[in-house]
């Protein structure tokens, strides 16, 4: 697939701060890429793992991206969602699911297609994530890295929460905290987070500096050392930080 610039700067005026990323994918041993991202201007980022139990994986998985960030766009515009990004974020959520599951009535997807889904919005001192399925999340603040995503029961199935399999009652986990200058958010699919072990993870954030450069060393470490610990499967990731201009 083709990114969309993965290694753009977008400057700001108040505060004077921005966010640089970079993203990256692998294919691993799988037929066909089922991965897709997704972002927006640098303040809204999607990334999402079509499900292979089900064909159109990456139709699923662009569909939700595509839906996702049209979602952020538009109904942000309204102020009663803007000013609750947890009830934003489940919009976002229900309109992207449902927009899965209703394409089976298209020809050529009667089988029907599902993907997980991970949403990460950026403000000026916060960020808020949403996710359904099986998706990975850290967050690096200072010398502290912590999971941010549940890791999935062996008891649970791909239906439990991914997009497409129900018409209505999807809820995204959510998760939001303060996101201070220097902070790093690690966003990937369960093909490569579920590989990495925390050294791994370690590893790959403390490349992270304040280049694009650095990013892109960033997310190559981490997709490198999850192929290493055996992932076959496809692999996305991508790495956000805040810094500071001045």
């Amino acid at each position: 697939m083709q990114f969309p610039n993965p290694y753009a700067l977008r400057k700001e005026v108040t505060p004077r701060e921005l966010v640089v990323f970079a993203a990256g994918q692998r294919q691993g041993d799988e037929n066909a890429q089922e991965d897709y991202f997704l972002n927006f201007n640098d303040e809204c980022f999607a990334i999402a793992d079509g499900l292979s139990v089900l064909p159109n994986g990456y139709a699923a998985a662009k569909l939700a991206c595509e839906t996702a960030i049209w979602g952020y766009k538009h109904i942000r515009q309204h102020k009663y969602y803007w000013l609750d990004k947890k009830l934003f974020m489940k919009r976002i959520f229900r309109s992207t699911n449902l927009a899965v599951w209703q394409k089976r009535r298209e020809q050529g997807f009667e089988a029907g297609l599902a993907t997980n889904l991970l949403v990460c919005m950026i403000g000026a001192k916060t960020y808020w994530i949403g996710y359904a399925g099986e998706m990975c999340a850290w967050l690096q603040s200072g010398s502290s890295i912590r999971k941010l995503t549940r890791d999935v029961s062996p008891y649970e199935t791909e239906k439990t929460n991914a997009l497409g399999f129900r018409r209505l009652g999807l809820v995204p986990f959510y998760i939001t905290e303060p996101m201070k200058v220097g902070d790093v958010l690690l966003l990937t699919t369960a093909g490569c987070g579920n590989y990495l072990t925390p050294s791994d993870v370690q590893v790959g954030m403390g490349r992270m500096g304040n280049t694009t450069e650095e990013a892109r060393a960033a997310v190559d470490s981490v997709l490198t050392s999850a192929a290493t610990n055996g992932s076959a499967a496809n692999e996305t990731a991508i790495i956000i930080k805040r810094v500071a201009t001045s």
